[in-house]
């Protein structure tokens, strides 16, 4: 067992070993990925509630697979639905290495120090904030339907779809209202687009080997899988 790399490590490996594992085609390569993934995560001790956590938000794209691709393309479906899925499940591991013990501001400071450009790391910040505003502003809106005797039931109903659907209208609108809000706050105390850089932790060279090796490994995989 071996203790987690540095954050910046981490980031560096899971990228390009994501990158890697999406490419193949090959159900052999996809699983050999798997393996490695898994073991990648038994060797830092990562524990596997963790993996589910990352998993849960993908699970129903994983089980749409093997409902569209069998009835789209027939008997070749679900070869191409176990590709999507094995492909889901690495990056899954691999969001899983990266995530356990760091955060999402941490994670976009280390994007910073490995010189991603701004924009894109200015860009998920803000998705990530905005999509807790959509999640604020829908559950003060359910709460307030609810106060006044909605009941959605078990039944379909056009009037109570009907509700629903002009309840999507105020939530576009009144999060668009709050976004504006949240901008012009970050504007009045100085946002001007740009992260502070810190000063970057010196990394021991042998955790940079671990990531060649890693990385070696997936690519080793990639091109035998090619050569085929």
């Amino acid at each position: 067992m071996m203790t987690l790399p540095k954050p910046r490590v981490k980031v560096v490996l899971a990228l390009l070993m994501i990158i890697l594992g999406v490419l193949p085609k090959n159900l052999i390569i996809i699983g050999g990925n798997l393996i490695i993934g898994t073991t990648l995560l038994f060797i830092y001790r990562i524990p596997f509630h963790a993996f589910i956590k990352q998993l849960k938000p993908i699970a129903f794209f994983m089980l749409f697979t093997f409902l569209f691709f069998p009835l789209y393309e027939g008997g070749h479906g679900w070869i191409k639905a176990l590709q999507y899925s094995g492909r889901l499940l690495f990056v899954a591991q691999m969001l899983t290495f990266v995530f356990y013990r760091l955060g999402v501001p941490a994670f976009l400071q280390v994007l910073a120090e490995i010189r991603i450009p701004s924009i894109f790391i200015e860009l998920m910040m803000f998705t990530l904030r905005f999509m807790d505003v959509f999640r604020t502003e829908v559950r003060q809106m359910l709460l307030s339907l609810r106060s006044r005797g909605f009941y959605t039931g078990n039944w379909f109903q056009v009037k109570k779809y009907w509700v629903l659907g002009g309840l999507l209208g105020s939530l576009l609108l009144r999060s668009f209202q709050r976004s504006e809000r949240i901008y012009l706050g970050m504007l009045s105390k100085g946002y001007k687009g740009e992260r502070t850089s810190l000063k970057p932790e010196m990394i021991p060279r042998t955790e940079w080997l671990h990531c060649v090796l890693w990385v070696g490994c997936v690519l080793c995989l990639f091109f035998v899988g090619g050569k085929q």
